[in-house]
This record gives C-alpha cells, sequence and structure tokens, in this order.
C-alpha cells in the first residue's frame, strides 16, 4: 500500500471518531462531575486527557488537507465555515445576558483571547482552545499560500521548539498558543509520517502486540497534574498521544480499536463540537444551579438539554455552513505526493 492511499485509509478510519468522542466525553466529565482516584481530585487530569487527544486529531485531520494541496480560499472557507458560525452564535447568545467589555468581545469574537493579556471570560473560557485552532488554520493557510512543502521541516521544528519552551519554563498545563501547541503539532507530524516513506517501518512497530494499552498507560500517566507538583510526562504528552493514536490506526483489529468504531460513539463525534461549545454556557445557566446535590440531581436534564441543542446545532447549523464552504471553496486541487 502506498503512502497516499494507506493515509486516504486512515484519513475516514472509524477509530477516529471513537478517539472524538473520547476526548470530548472526558472533557463533559471534566467540567460537570467530580472525579477523585485515592482522594486526590483528578479533574483536571481527565480534561488534560480529553484535549490532548482533541487536538492530536485535529492537527492531524488540518494536515492531511494541506498535503493535498487545495486552493487557500477552499482551505480557509472549510475550516473557518466549520469552526466559526457555531462559535459566534454561543458567544452572542451568552452575552445578552452577560455583556462584555469591547476588548473583550473582540479578543473572542477574532480568537486571540487565550493570548496574553488574556481575554478569557466564564462562561465561555474554554474558547481558549477554538482560539488555539483558528490560529493554526491561519498558520496552515498562510503555509498553503507561501510554501507548502515547508510544512515537512516547519512543522517538526516547531514542534521541537514548543517542547523546548515548555521543559525551559515547567509548564505541565498552559492556554498560552507557546505552551499548549505542542498537541497540535504532534498531531500534525503523525500526518506527516504517515505521508511519508518511513510509515511502512514506524506502522510495523506500532503493530507489536501491548503497544496500544503502553502507549494509552503512558498517555495517561502524563496528563496526571497534581498541584505543586511537576509531572516530567506532562513533556512527553503530545507524542505519546500521536503513538497512541498512531498504534490505533495500525491496529484497526485490535479490541480497543473495534470498539471505538462504533456507531454510537460515531455519534457523540459528529456532534463533539457542539457539545464542546454548549456545554459550559448551560451549565451556567439555572440547569446548573443550585447547591451541591440539586446541582448534581439536574445533572441528567443538563446533559439532556447538551446534547439536544449540540444536535439540532450540527444538523441545522453547522451542516448548511459546511455546506456553504463546499460550494465557496470549490477550485481545483493538487494530487498528494509521498516523499
Amino acid at each position: 500500500m502506498t503512502a497516499a492511499l494507506a493515509s486516504h485509509a486512515t484519513e475516514r478510519s472509524p477509530v477516529l471518531d471513537g478517539v472524538r468522542a473520547m476526548s470530548i466525553l472526558a472533557v463533559l466529565w471534566t467540567h460537570l462531575f467530580p472525579f477523585r482516584l485515592l482522594g486526590v481530585p483528578l479533574n483536571e487530569s481527565l480534561g488534560m486527557l480529553g484535549m490532548a487527544l482533541f487536538f492530536i486529531l485535529s492537527g492531524y485531520l488540518i494536515t492531511i488537507q494541506l498535503l493535498k494541496r487545495p486552493t487557500v480560499r477552499s482551505f480557509v472557507a472549510r475550516r473557518l465555515l466549520r469552526v466559526v458560525p457555531a462559535a459566534w452564535l454561543c458567544l452572542m447568545v451568552v452575552w445578552i445576558w452577560q455583556p462584555v467589555e469591547l476588548e473583550t468581545a473582540l479578543a473572542n469574537l477574532f480568537f486571540y483571547a487565550n493570548l496574553p493579556p488574556q481575554r478569557l471570560v466564564a462562561p465561555v473560557d474554554h474558547f481558549w482552545s477554538l482560539c488555539l485552532e483558528v490560529q493554526f488554520y491561519m498558520l496552515s493557510a498562510v503555509l498553503l499560500w507561501l510554501r507548502p512543502r515547508a510544512v515537512w521541516w516547519l512543522l517538526p521544528a516547531l514542534l521541537a521548539l514548543m517542547s523546548v519552551l515548555r521543559v525551559a519554563h515547567q509548564v505541565t498545563a498552559s492556554s498560552i498558543t507557546w505552551f499548549r501547541a505542542d498537541d497540535l503539532l504532534a498531531g500534525a507530524c503523525l500526518a506527516l509520517l504517515i505521508h511519508s516513506r518511513h510509515w511502512a517501518t514506524m506502522r510495523e512497530r506500532l503493530s507489536r502486540p501491548g503497544v496500544i494499552p503502553l502507549t494509552l498507560g503512558l498517555l495517561v500517566a502524563s496528563c496526571v497534574l497534581i498541584h505543586e507538583w511537576v509531572n516530567p510526562l506532562s513533556y512527553l504528552r503530545p507524542y505519546l498521544a500521536a503513538a497512541f493514536v498512531g498504534a490505533l490506526l495500525s491496529q484497526p483489529q485490535h479490541l480497543l480499536s473495534r470498539h471505538l468504531g462504533g456507531r454510537r460513539l460515531a455519534y457523540i463525534a459528529s456532534i463533539s463540537y457542539a457539545l464542546y461549545v454548549w456545554h459550559l454556557p448551560l451549565a451556567a445557566t439555572w440547569l446548573g444551579s443550585g447547591d451541591l446535590w440539586i446541582k448534581y440531581l439536574k445533572r441528567p436534564l443538563l446533559l439532556l438539554v447538551v446534547f439536544g441543542i449540540a444536535h439540532v446545532s450540527t444538523f441545522y447549523v453547522e451542516q448548511r455552513f459546511n455546506e456553504l464552504a463546499k460550494r465557496v471553496g470549490a477550485g481545483r486541487g493538487q494530487r498528494l505526493k509521498e516523499v
């Protein structure tokens, strides 16, 4: 199988939907339910795991699109119309009953609120990840416009640079671009690897028995965040997450890969973006209010509303903009080349 054919197969692999569903379910649990192990609060750790998987997938899929060399118009239209409408709609709804200053509004609307001085405000402070996404889109669009083949050396170089920065500043968790984009870049490098002549050798190694549970175990360990304790494995989190996803793609018949390819997880994956956008704003309403017991007694109703709005948002709002993006971005493309 050539690298181009192999990448086509892995891009469409059902296991990727399962990983996306895992990521959003981890984030929902992080924000809506307590998670303790032996008395140690681990909600932030679970959230770190969910976001690591989300960014790996995002960087991977975006880079696959880059390597197909679409027109800049097509790429930008598809990326922005996929993210912006639902995000802006959510912001407008929130700001109707909770107005913000102009500077804060602009920073969130144009996706730079995660950069210092940060202008992230509840209940949409989780939009830091959307800022990171859109900034990566813009970098990708510039590369596509100026020098598409630069992705082969620039993205790995940026990954190495950000790893060095995190180690130098002892940053284990952050929402600032240069301390967090390494997850996106690791996913991008996984896409580059799969499109390269080295993938056959790496795939053979990732297909060995025990690699999937090993990489998953190490990934989970790298996401453990305990205050006043620096987890050295966290610096390897992007690489472990990429290795875990690569192992799943290399072993489609593994028990975990088959479970992740199920229909229920595929549906959750299909509405995952809307779930992410709306869950915290809805949790800030009456649905998430009350003392401890009242709040958690309302959780089933909150989840029902979150999933309902996510379904409507995905299939009646986002889908229309996705169709518009296809029409706006219709144009020529270039065939993918193996290097």
